[in-house]
């Protein structure tokens, strides 16, 4: 199934418009704690600010003994900050991943107008830690390898909207989020690249990159559910796993919860 990223956008926009109400409440909290780890390194970020400003200078100036000091100084600077922001990234990030998660999960219900497929929270939980490992994982192939960085992310994009549909265990979702992003690689490149453009021109401000955060995974969903829906992968999930079950585990405590 051929994706248009157009048509992703006006179903996005035309599910955004209905839904907006809950996907920005969401997205609000998503937004406030991606916040609080560059509020709380302010001081450490400006402090390394200086010693960087005054380096240039003591460059220019040719002062070996100076720019020594003031290197001691950046780097001790350097590692507070790292292990700072170590210690926020345990708390915070897996938060983030959480309510992301819990975003795909409406975005997916704005997209198909329709509350049927509910997970029960530690169902949500599961999903969430699965996000971690697999968000830790892209993020250390694309600062190590930056294209094959690039082309796991678009290949494990809807990893979570897949465990989100089905009954899937994290490496079900990941073999058939392989599988069907065939043949649209470069589309979901550009879906994300226009994402990730519209979030850094709404990042200076909260009310702006709360919609936007809301916006960008209702696409990311929409996108889904074209491929998902279009391609008859929700009846031929099943064709993706091993024949013989190996390695999936039991996933019937992903049963969905009814009301």
């Amino acid at each position: 199934m051929k994706l248009s990223v157009i048509d992703c956008y006006t179903l996005a926009w035309r599910s955004f418009s209905k839904w907006w109400i809950p996907l920005c409440l969401i997205s609000g909290i998503v937004v406030i704690f991606q916040i609080i780890p560059r509020i709380l390194v302010h001081d450490e970020v400006r402090e390394l600010g200086t010693s960087a400003s005054s380096f240039i200078n003591a460059f220019s100036e040719n002062d070996r003994d100076r720019l020594e000091e003031i290197s001691q100084k950046a780097a001790a600077q350097t590692g507070a900050l790292v292990r700072k922001l170590t210690r926020l990234g345990l708390y915070v990030f897996p938060l983030i991943c959480l309510f992301t998660v819990i975003l795909l999960m409406y975005a997916n219900w704005a997209v198909k107008n329709s509350k049927d497929t509910k997970r029960p929270f530690y169902c949500l939980v599961y999903i969430a830690f699965v996000h971690v490992i697999l968000a830790i994982g892209k993020l250390s192939a694309f600062f190590l390898l930056f294209f094959p960085g690039i082309y796991l992310y678009i290949k494990l994009l809807f990893v979570s909207l897949i465990m989100l549909e089905g009954k899937k265990s994290a490496m079900a979702a990941i073999k058939i989020s392989w599988q069907i992003t065939k043949g649209n690689f470069w589309k979901l490149l550009l879906l994300v690249l226009m994402n990730t453009a519209l979030q850094l021109v709404a990042l200076p401000t909260i009310i702006g990159a709360i919609p936007v955060t809301g916006f960008a995974n209702t696409a990311r969903a929409a996108a889904f559910r074209r491929i998902w829906e279009e391609g008859n992968y929700a009846e031929n999930a099943e064709n993706f796993l091993d024949t013989d079950g190996h390695g999936l585990g039991n996933t019937d405590w992903l049963a969905d919860e009814s009301d």
